[in-house]
């Protein structure tokens, strides 16, 4: 089968920026898959099961960071992508520490609003899982007193972009 490219790409405007604005994190359990319509790289319908939601995780600008990584093996005929989330979360607590615990339980769907008010569903297929957390007071009195996170997994494709009007509904 021939992978046809189909269309080019030019130098588009000088106006997006990096970062990550919130994050909205769900036990993959709590959404119906079979639910999940995507076509040409957007997601049309989602809803997650009666009684579940997704839940806000605000992040401080410049502490969070959504990567995709496009794996392909020439020689065995496959590609997928390595998605990681990494961000901080403040003040260690008790309530830190339990939703740190219920985190590293869970398989995960994220979905990531980046700095442009885009939106994509981060572990679509097989979620994300906690990789590496790290607590700590910190050392000086400007270190972060926090969680550092990662978040990974790996999905046959890049992460959907997802409509914040779904988003609203998957909050409520």
């Amino acid at each position: 089968m021939a992978c046809t490219i189909i269309e080019g790409r030019q130098i588009d405007c000088r106006d997006s920026v990096g970062g990550v604005a919130e994050i909205y994190i769900a036990e993959y359990t709590n959404v119906n898959q079979a639910a999940i319509v995507a076509s040409s790289g957007s997601i049309t319908a989602m809803n997650c099961l009666p009684g579940k939601k997704f839940y806000t995780f605000q992040v401080e600008k410049g502490n969070a960071q959504f990567d995709e990584k496009p794996i392909v093996s020439v020689d065995n005929g496959t590609n997928y992508t390595e998605q990681t989330l990494t961000f901080n979360m403040k003040k260690l607590s008790a309530a830190m520490r339990n939703d740190l615990m219920t985190i590293s339980q869970n398989r995960l769907l994220v979905i990531v609003k980046d700095n442009n008010g885009l939106f994509r569903l981060a572990g679509q297929v097989g979620g994300l899982d906690l990789s590496d957390a790290t607590a700590s007071t910190g050392k000086a009195f400007g270190d972060l007193n926090g969680v550092t996170l990662t978040l990974k997994g790996m999905e046959p494709v890049m992460a959907n972009y997802i409509s914040s009007a779904i988003v609203t509904t998957l909050l409520s």
